[in-house]
C-alpha cells in the first residue's frame, strides 16, 4: 500500500525533530533586525521554530498534518505562547490575511514539482517578504523519493519577488532565501 505525503508526516509527526541550532540564531537573527508584527509560518510541524517568535504579537502557524499540529499545540501550550495553528495545505490556499513575513523551512522541497507553483502563489499572498530555509544544491538531483529541488530564485521572481538577500550553509545543502516585493 502505498502512503500519501500526508500520511507520511503523521506517521512521522511522534519522533520528528530537526536540531538545527545555526539555522534557528540565524533566523533568529533576521527576525530581530525585521522586527514583525505579523508572521505566518506555512509548514510548522511540531512547532520546533515558535520560541523565535515570542514578542511578535500576531503569529499563524499553518500545516497540513493533523498530527503535527497536535505536537505544536502541546508546544503552544507548555509555553503559553499566543500561536493560530490552521490546518492546511498550502498547495490548495492560503489564509485571506497579509503578514509582514511568511517563514517556510524545508517545506517546499517537499512539495511535487507538479504543485510547486501553486504552493508559492499560495505561499506569496499572504507577505510580501518570505524567508525560506530550503535545501538547495546544483546538480544534486533528487534528495529522497518525496524531496525535489525546485529553482526559488526563479519561481518567486516570477511572482514579483526579488532575491533580497541569501544565506548558503556550508555544513548542509540548505541556503535561506530572503524575497521581498
Amino acid at each position: 500500500m502505498a502512503f500519501t505525503l500526508q500520511q507520511y508526516w503523521d506517521r512521522r509527526a511522534a519522533s520528528y525533530e530537526i536540531h538545527d541550532v545555526l539555522g534557528r540564531s540565524i533566523l533568529k537573527h533576521y527576525l530581530e533586525v525585521l522586527k514583525p508584527r505579523s508572521l505566518v509560518e506555512v509548514g510548522c510541524g511540531r512547532g520546533e521554530l515558535f520560541p523565535l517568535y515570542t514578542g511578535i504579537p500576531r503569529v499563524a502557524a499553518l500545516d497540513f498534518s493533523a498530527k503535527m499540529l497536535e505536537y505544536s499545540q502541546r508546544r503552544i501550550d507548555r509555553h503559553g505562547l499566543p500561536i493560530e495553528l490552521h490546518k492546511m495545505d498550502i498547495t490548495g490556499g492560503c489564509l485571506a490575511e497579509r503578514f509582514d513575513v511568511a517563514v517556510t523551512r524545508t517545506v517546499l522541497m517537499h512539495i511535487h514539482p507538479d504543485q510547486i507553483k501553486a504552493a508559492a502563489e499560495n505561499t506569496g499572498k499572504m507577505s510580501d517578504r518570505l524567508y525560506l530555509f530550503e535545501y538547495w544544491e546544483e546538480n544534486a538531483g533528487r534528495l529522497s523519493p518525496h524531496n525535489w529541488l525546485h529553482d526559488y530564485v526563479g519561481l518567486f521572481t516570477v511572482l514579483g519577488y526579488r532575491l533580497a538577500d541569501s544565506y548558503s550553509r556550508s555544513d548542509v545543502p540548505q541556503v535561506l532565501f530572503m524575497f521581498e516585493r
